[in-house]
C-alpha cells in the first residue's frame, strides 16, 4: 500500500508524539522533524510502512534509546494479562469457537498508540474490550473459517505488544486443533511491535524473527521467515495494518492462503479495505 495523502500528515504527528516521548528540549524535537521532512519530501509514494521506519530510525538514532516504546509495550502486556480471562470467558461461551478467535485476534489489534484519529488508553481498554468484542466483524468469515480448517499449518505475523498476549492464547487454541503454528515478529524494536526475543520468553510456541521494520516487507524479510512465506504449504495470518501495508505489496504471491486480521485504525487503510474507519477486519485474499 502506497502512501495516502493523509499518510504525510499522520507520519508527522506520529513523529512529534514519539519525540514528545524522548526529548527533553525543543530544538532536539524540531531537529529530528526536520530530517524526517527531508525524508518525505524525498521519498514521496513510498510505501507509508516502510517510511514510517525511517521516522522510527531517525528516533531512535537521535535520542540514543534502541526500545522508546518500552514503558508502553511493558504496561500494555500487564493491562492485556489482567483482561485476558474476559476473552477466555468469552470464548468458552462462544457457540462458533473459529469466530470467537478471530474477534478476539482482531480486537486485540486495537493496542495501538500515536495513530492520528484512533484513541487507545490502556487504562480504559479493559472497560471498553467485551463491547468491543462484539462490533460488527467486517469480512468473508466463512472462506477465514474454511482456510483455518483447511490448512494445518500457520505461519501466524503478530503486531503489538499486548495485542501478543491475546495473540498467544488464540495460538494455543489453533495447537490444540492440532495446527502447526510458527510465529513471525519483529527482528528488533521497532513502534510498540513484539520482538521475536521479547516473545519467545512468553511461549513454548517456535518464534522467528521477520525484519527490522514496519510490517514484513520483501526486501528486508528474514530468510527463515521468506521460506515460510512461500510455502504454498502455510497458511498466513497476517496481525495489523502495518503487515497490511507492506504485504498488500505482494499478497498476489499469496493467493488463496493469506488473511489479515486488525482494526481499520486509519483512514486511507480502510479506504483500500472498503470499510470504515475502526472497523474490524478479517479479510482473506
Amino acid at each position: 500500500m502506497r502512501m495516502a495523502s493523509n499518510c504525510y500528515t499522520c507520519i508527522l504527528d506520529r513523529a512529534k508524539f514519539e519525540c514528545d516521548l524522548v526529548f527533553s528540549n525543543e530544538e532536539e524535537k524540531k531537529a529530528a522533524m526536520e530530517e524526517l521532512l527531508d525524508y518525505l519530501a524525498c521519498h514521496k509514494g513510498g510505501v507509508s510502512a516502510l517510511v514510517g521506519t525511517e521516522r522510527e530510525n531517525i528516533v531512535k538514532r537521535r535520542s540514543g534509546l534502541s526500545d522508546p516504546y518500552q514503558s508502553f509495550k511493558e504496561e500494555s502486556n500487564l493491562v492485556a494479562r489482567e483482561i485476558l480471562p474476559l476473552a477466555e470467558e468469552f470464548y468458552e461461551k462462544a457457540d462458533d469457537k473459529i469466530v470467537a478467535l478471530i474477534r478476539i485476534a482482531a480486537v486485540a489489534n486495537s493496542m495501538e498508540f500515536g495513530v492520528k484519529g484512533h484513541d487507545f488508553d490502556n487504562k480504559t481498554f479493559a472497560g471498553v474490550f467485551l463491547d468491543t468484542l462484539r462490533e460488527k466483524l467486517h469480512g468473508d468469515i466463512a472462506e477465514v473459517k474454511r482456510r483455518l480448517g483447511s490448512f494445518s499449518k500457520i505461519f501466524y505475523l503478530t503486531d503489538n505488544c499486548g495485542e501478543a498476549v491475546f495473540d498467544l492464547f488464540v495460538i494455543g487454541k489453533l495447537e490444540e486443533m492440532g495446527k502447526c503454528v510458527v510465529i513471525g515478529s519483529k527482528s528488533e524494536p521497532v513502534l510498540n511491535d513484539v520482538t521475536a526475543k521479547e516473545l519467545s520468553a512468553m511461549t513454548q510456541t517456535k518464534v522467528i524473527p521477520t525484519g527490522n521494520v514496519v510490517g514484513t516487507a520483501l526486501e528486508y524479510l528474514e530468510p527463515e521467515a521468506c521460506s515460510l512465506l512461500f510455502d504454498p504449504s502455510w497458511l498466513i495470518l497476517s496481525k495489523g495494518m502495518g503487515n497490511f501495508e507492506t504485504i498488500s505489496e505482494f499478497e498476489e504471491r499469496l493467493l488463496g492462503r493469506l488473511i489479515y486480521i486488525m482494526r481499520a485504525k486509519c483512514e486511507p487503510v480502510s479506504m483500500v479495505i472498503g470499510v470504515p474507519k475502526g472497523t474490524l477486519v478479517a479479510k482473506s485474499i
